[in-house]
């Protein structure tokens, strides 16, 4: 008995049914226009020969949707029969929860992966793999590739005819195409592209778009706690020349540090850290300097109701400074909890709330209540406010120290961030006298001012203890080089400062490059450092991209490279361009932050 139609895409229609003993099945049967092909008798054919072979992919392997063998017909309709399962598609934990860590979302695909791999065994192709066709369930068990109903056979090298569906944005250029080469790297691509969307919660650009130019952002920008290594895998995954891609599921999962076990199960062994900051500083921050501040932020995080904001722009040192603040709340046994608000989705106020306090519990090892704490009677900011009193703060019998990064998220919209950080001025306020309260400490973590208006008694930005990031100096910089292993002179400092001022990441840079490279000498490093052939130009091109993609940005930057004196620009300007680290303020002007950029953006922008 048909109970309701679950879907319907290019080629097929989904419906949820039950059996004669009550079982729930899903059953897929083909839409008109392809029962109108002149060769439908050789598509029946192609049809039951391949629904066999999925029906035995699926039989060994959790992460396949069970398919039943037999092909039933109503009327001329063919019609397969898959097990149903409960509990919510990727696209669905995605668009609740907020992106996903990059631990989780590498099970998910590994997971995938494997699915995939055994129906390339079978000389098949999926051909629609999203995240729409990707369920967890309820029980536990995993990712489940759920939707089969596009798979076709495939010939490596070889020409072939294709019913042309796809999905924008996870369809590789030659599936768009009637005739062409198709092979393991079609569903390379969107596999790369699901985890695209699980990681930066946006739908990849289509590829048949970027053909004509659009541009597909990298994963690192919308979300920059991916790995540097993800993030080239993804693009790579999402070649539009399908020769430049893995040409497996092993092939790109093996990029991913994701190695598949032989027989069929959902342990995957991965060779990424879980915990991606430290996989993101690794590569060339092997050296900390300790800063000032280091020791009165130990301190104060041992206070009461303590608040703690560390300013600075990106790559500044904020997230090593909160992670170490953290190791050391830990020693003092405490709980703590990071959260990258990059993770959550900013675009309603309730959601942006219900998921903050589920990765909050979830973090903390609690499961999530909302159900039982969580009213539609009440105001959501009254809700949050409940749920950590009633619920995660009650059930904890230790102090929690809360670090809240790139809090900058939130101020885009203006209704989150106006809410959600006046939250934050109320618990500090709450700690003054509620011994509850009193057990939360807060570390905010931002890159620049706040650029919206804030009642001043609803801010958090004027109370607790302020750490602002700076540049290190002269003597900071000789003791770092030392830390590689280097003799820096007084005078080659001096130099190195001259184009790239006191800034930690691109002194680490220099410092690890020259460590690495006896041979190379400052002055080489220092006149290539403003090109393409430079060891800056990763970090030089996504700041270029960055200014191609926000023309206002673009503008207001290049009015600083046509004049040696600081330019008053527009605020808003002013703060986006102070948190990407490329000018310094001045006052109310600004100037081009080190020799590096004005060097860089003038032979490219101007």
């Amino acid at each position: 008995t048909i109970e309701k139609k679950l879907g319907q895409g290019g080629l097929g229609i989904t419906y949820l049914a039950r059996t004669k003993t009550g079982d729930r099945i899903v059953i897929k049967t083909i839409v008109n226009h392809v029962l109108r092909q002149d060769n439908l008798l050789e598509f029946w054919k192609i049809f039951a020969n391949e629904a066999v072979k999925l029906a035995q992919c699926s039989r060994g392997n959790p992460h396949l949707v069970r398919l039943s063998e037999e092909i039933i017909r109503e009327g001329e309709l063919p019609c397969l029969i898959m097990e149903y399962i409960e509990g919510k598609t990727l696209s669905d934990l995605v668009k609740g929860q907020g992106v996903l860590s990059e631990e989780k979302a590498l099970l998910y695909i590994g997971q995938i992966g494997s699915a995939l791999r055994d129906i390339h065994k079978q000389g098949l192709l999926h051909r629609d793999v999203k995240p729409n066709n990707i369920m967890v369930g309820h029980d536990g068990s995993g990712a489940v590739l759920i939707d089969l109903g596009i798979a076709t056979r495939f010939v490596p090298g070889v020409t072939q005819t294709h019913l042309c569906a796809v999905t924008p944005g996870y369809a590789p250029l030659e599936q768009y195409q009637f005739r062409s080469q198709q092979g393991s790297y079609t569903d390379v691509y969107a596999l790369a592209a699901t985890l695209y969307f699980l990681l930066t919660g946006n739908e990849p650009v289509p590829a048949d778009e970027r053909v004509e130019g659009a541009v597909l952002l990298p994963p690192k920008h919308l979300n920059p706690q991916i790995s540097g290594r993800i993030n080239r895998a993804i693009l790579h995954g999402m070649n539009l020349v399908a020769s430049d891609r893995p040409q497996s599921i092993p092939e790109f999962l093996t990029l991913l540090g994701i190695e598949l076990p032989n027989n069929n199960n959902n342990k995957y062994n991965s060779t990424n850290s879980s915990n991606t900051q430290q996989h993101k500083t690794a590569q060339v921050r092997d050296f900390y300097l300790e800063r000032p501040q280091d020791a009165e932020c130990y301190q104060n995080i041992l206070q009461p109701g303590a608040l703690i904001r560390i300013k600075a722009p990106k790559l500044m040192g904020k997230t090593l400074l909160s992670n170490r603040i953290l190791d050391y709340a830990k020693s003092r046994g405490y709980g703590t909890v990071y959260l990258n608000l990059n993770q959550l989705p900013c675009h309603d106020l309730d959601v942006f709330l219900q998921s903050f306090c589920v990765r909050v519990g979830d973090n903390l090892g609690l499961s999530n209540q909302l159900d039982k704490y969580w009213s539609k009677r009440l105001y959501s900011k009254v809700n949050c406010q409940r749920y950590f009193e009633q619920y995660l703060l009650a059930s904890l019998s230790s102090t929690v120290v809360l670090c809240l990064d790139e809090v900058d998220r939130v101020f885009p919209n203006p209704e989150v961030a106006g809410e959600f950080l006046g939250l934050l001025r109320t618990w500090h306020e709450d700690a003054k006298n509620n011994q509850l309260w009193k057990n939360l400490r807060l570390i905010v973590v931002y890159s620049t001012e706040v650029y919206i208006e804030l009642d001043i008694n609803q801010s958090p930005f004027n109370v607790g203890e302020a750490v602002e990031l700076s540049d290190f100096y002269l003597d900071n910089v000789q003791s770092l080089a030392g830390s590689y292993g280097l003799n820096l002179s007084i005078k080659s400092a001096q130099k190195l400062m001259g184009m790239v001022g006191g800034h930690p990441y691109l002194l680490n840079l220099a410092f690890s490059t020259l460590s690495k490279n006896p041979n190379m000498t400052m002055e080489h490093l220092l006149e290539t450092a403003p090109t393409e052939s430079g060891i800056y130009r990763h970090h030089l091109r996504e700041l270029l991209n960055n200014l191609i993609l926000h023309a206002n940005l673009l503008e207001a930057f290049k009015k600083l490279l046509t004049t040696t004196k600081a330019v008053r620009l527009e605020p808003k300007a002013t703060y986006l361009l102070e948190s990407l680290g490329l000018v310094r303020v001045i006052g109310n002007d600004c100037i081009p932050r080190y020799n590096l950029y004005r060097e860089y953006f003038s032979n490219r922008i101007l």
